[in-house]
């Protein structure tokens, strides 16, 4: 009896490390495919969009309305691609930061003009304000994506004809990015629930579902944190990142000049 009771051990544990080991390999594939097809999509999405602003009709030309919808949903589809990358950096566990002289207030412009035709439909009207003195070292394009997920839940979420406050401050040694919209929170038990990646938002239409996760894990990953507050009118998220002591060699007013770079000349952690 106590022989087959081994036996039987014995072979529940060698199926344990099989299954095991296969779901490590479904991992690894998984981290694969998500990579493979971030970087065949992010290529030619920046080249189009690239292109797209100088096909803009000009005047009344009837094609104004067809132009605008063309750059809205390229624009969007950028963000995805954007946001699958950063999740294929999440999933492989090799998240570089390249760090360079930036300044908050234009990544904020930035995700603004990103999101001016959702801001448009909405009537939506972003209120920026800050009180640092100079620019920060930190890394844009990261930085850029962070702001831009939590801009683009403040859009999706908000209520229409109200004002989306960003407010960028220093506190001690760390920075503080507040943006609050008018709306309801968010509908979850848990509040690790709302940047877990694949959720959906209250009403099924939270897109991937990475952006929360997104930004979550690059605040993590840059020694900061982001956590969220609400009361019965509206919501606001916190990013808060350490201001970094040292001086890059590189320097960068918003996220875009790094788009075509080497980086050969930047901090690289």
């Amino acid at each position: 009896m106590e022989k087959i009771e081994n036996d039987e051990i014995a072979f529940l544990s060698r199926k344990i490390l099989e299954l095991n080991k296969q779901l490590i390999e479904s991992e690894k594939a998984k981290s694969r495919f998500l990579s493979l097809v971030a970087s065949e999509l992010n290529n030619p999405m920046t080249a189009i969009l690239g292109m797209i602003p100088h096909l803009a009709p000009v005047g009344g030309d009837l094609r104004k309305e067809i132009f605008a919808l063309v750059h809205e949903e390229a624009l969007l589809l950028d963000f995805r691609i954007h946001n699958l990358v950063a999740a294929a950096e999440i999933e492989s566990g090799n998240i570089d930061l390249t760090y360079a002289l930036v300044d908050p207030k234009v990544l904020v412009e930035e995700a603004i003009e990103a999101f001016k035709y959702r801001i448009k439909e909405k009537n939506i009207t972003v209120s920026v304000n800050t009180t640092l003195l100079e620019k920060i070292v930190s890394d844009p394009k990261k930085l850029y994506l962070i702001i831009k997920n939590i801009l683009g839940n403040a859009c999706d979420y908000g209520l229409e004809d109200e004002v989306v406050h960003v407010g960028i401050s220093q506190n001690g040694s760390e920075m503080i990015i507040a943006i609050k919209n008018q709306g309801e929170a968010p509908k979850v038990e848990f509040k690790p629930q709302v940047f877990t990646r694949f959720a959906h938002g209250p009403e099924g239409n939270h897109g991937l579902g990475l952006g929360l996760s997104v930004a979550r894990e690059f605040c993590e990953r840059m020694d900061g944190k982001i956590d969220y507050s609400n009361d019965e009118t509206s919501v606001t998220f916190v990013i808060t990142l350490p201001l970094q002591m040292a001086f890059p060699d590189s320097e960068a007013c918003g996220s875009n000049e790094f788009l075509f770079e080497s980086f050969d000349d930047a901090i690289e952690l």
